[in-house]
């Protein structure tokens, strides 16, 4: 049956044909529209949209800052440091102060400087924006990166807090300049900047929750540590910066 001979179905009284013609003329003339009954979906299969439960235990109770959406990649520029032998003993004193006051510490999965925040990006940004990095950083030259003493910081979600070496002044100078290299072209794409003021620091070792108060107390013991193993870290030289974005790794050459 075609859908025109349904709708006149509807209007039949007595099934005669002049009724039905009659019906027919109604519907041209008027517009007259008959409501259809409801589709049957019951057997129509729905595909659901995937979610993501991110799990902190699966990470050593990290949590995400924002959450994880397809298309959206998680990205950061920052400086890898490139001598991990120096630090195994500096780190290991370092974790025994921590414990001996009823703390649980771990090391940090690997040890960088930040030189942006994490920034959301589109799979489509990626490429232009990584592009606009390797123009900058072929203008800079390479550096001397070195530590004056011990920082503490706690995250902005209070979730970890962090025992870290912070950059001495001659270092912070460079990589402040690179920092405002970066923040030209995240402000092109409408992206968060750096910190107004931001403090260079490298995270060697973390505790989960707000741990401040308790390991400032123990900075100056902390600090005895650095100036005891301090010649053993002495300065590198930087001449490679990277940026991730979600499983993507990019590295720039600096002069």
């Amino acid at each position: 049956m075609s859908g025109l001979s349904l709708i006149c179905d509807y209007g039949e009284s007595d099934g005669s044909e002049e009724n039905e013609n009659d019906d027919l003329e109604t519907f041209k003339s008027v517009g007259f529209r008959t409501k259809l009954p409801a589709p049957d979906l019951s057997k129509v299969s729905v595909i659901k949209t995937e979610e993501h439960i991110d799990n902190p235990d699966q990470h050593g109770g990290k949590i995400r800052s924002f959450s994880h959406v397809r298309g959206n990649w998680a990205t950061f520029v920052f400086i890898k440091y490139p001598d991990l032998e120096s630090l195994n003993i500096i780190t290991e004193n370092f974790a025994n102060q921590i414990e001996s006051i009823g703390l649980e510490c771990k090391k940090c999965d690997d040890f960088h400087i930040s030189l942006s925040k994490t920034f959301v990006l589109k799979y489509h940004l990626i490429a232009p924006l990584t592009e606009s990095l390797q123009e900058v950083f072929n203008t800079c030259d390479s550096f001397e990166l070195g530590f004056h003493s011990i920082a503490i910081y706690c995250n902005e979600e209070e979730t970890r807090t962090f025992v870290a070496l912070k950059a001495d002044i001659y270092s912070s100078r460079g990589l402040l300049m690179i920092t405002q290299k970066i923040d030209n072209i995240l402000v092109e794409y409408k992206l968060p900047q750096f910190y107004d003021d931001p403090s260079f620091h490298m995270s060697i070792l973390y505790v989960n929750g707000n741990k401040k108060n308790e390991l400032t107390k123990i900075l100056e013991r902390l600090n005895g540590v650095f100036v005891k193993y301090e010649k053993n870290i002495g300065s590198v030289i930087i001449n490679k910066i990277e940026c991730k974005s979600g499983n993507k790794y990019f590295q720039y050459y600096l002069q």
